[in-house]
């Protein structure tokens, strides 16, 4: 069919009602594009933002260290697009003032720093550990997950490849900031188990965030 074979119902006006019909749909639907378009870019700009500050914030903290090894691998994380405050989420596990940042970061939820969700444990039972060990480590994995639930997406595509492989940097920084927190308790633990835990508190952490981007989708709720 041909363009010229088309039949409009002109108005009195000598125009088509059918296309002032479609133009304003058409209309409409570039303003609601344009409006979601200028929300997303300056939803990314506060990101972007937040991210530098926050990447200022652990570079100071990495000064009073001199970790080398902690420097490469953070910066490696941040090159990957791994947002900085999750970075921060880590260090918090031994950094105080990375946790008074971090608290911060999450706002009214930092509650969940102070007492974590009963009978939700991201962490499996480990009777190595001493109960506030234990327990400490909760909150510390808690506080990781509340911080991924602010993003998801972001989270979900640069932590983990196509493949369901964590990001190798993410894993050997958490594991070596689990190691030093278990080094100033006195607990002595083969570095490739420490690998292993960290490596089980990183995947629990995200898993709980796929399925909670799923759920969402399942009730109606869109991409995150």
């Amino acid at each position: 069919m041909s363009l010229e074979s088309l039949n409009p119902i002109d108005d009195e006006s000598g125009g088509s009602k059918a296309t002032e019909i479609s133009d304003e749909v058409f209309r409409e639907q570039i303003r609601k594009t344009q409006k979601a378009q200028k929300a997303l870019k300056k939803a990314e700009g506060k990101a972007r933002a937040k991210d530098d500050r926050l990447a200022k914030v652990i570079g100071k903290f990495l000064q009073t260290r001199s970790n080398t090894a902690a420097m490469i691998l953070i910066s490696r994380c941040l090159d990957h697009n791994i947002p900085a405050g999750l970075i921060l989420g880590i260090l918090a596990l031994v950094e105080v003032e990375a946790q008074k940042e971090f608290e911060v970061v999450l706002g009214e939820n930092a509650q969940i720093l102070i007492a974590p969700k009963v009978g939700e444990r991201t962490l499996v039972a480990h009777t190595d550990f001493p109960p506030e060990v234990k327990n400490a480590l909760d909150v510390w994995s808690f506080g990781l997950l509340e911080f991924g639930l602010t993003q998801p997406a972001r989270l979900l595509a640069t932590a983990v490849s196509p493949e369901g492989e964590l990001f190798p940097s993410l894993v050997k920084l958490t594991t070596f900031v689990t190691r030093d927190f278990l080094v100033e308790r006195k607990i002595e633990l083969e570095f490739t188990r420490i690998e292993q835990f960290a490596d089980f508190i990183l995947k629990s952490v995200l898993l709980k965030i796929k399925n909670q981007i799923e759920a969402t989708k399942s009730l109606g709720g869109g991409e995150f």
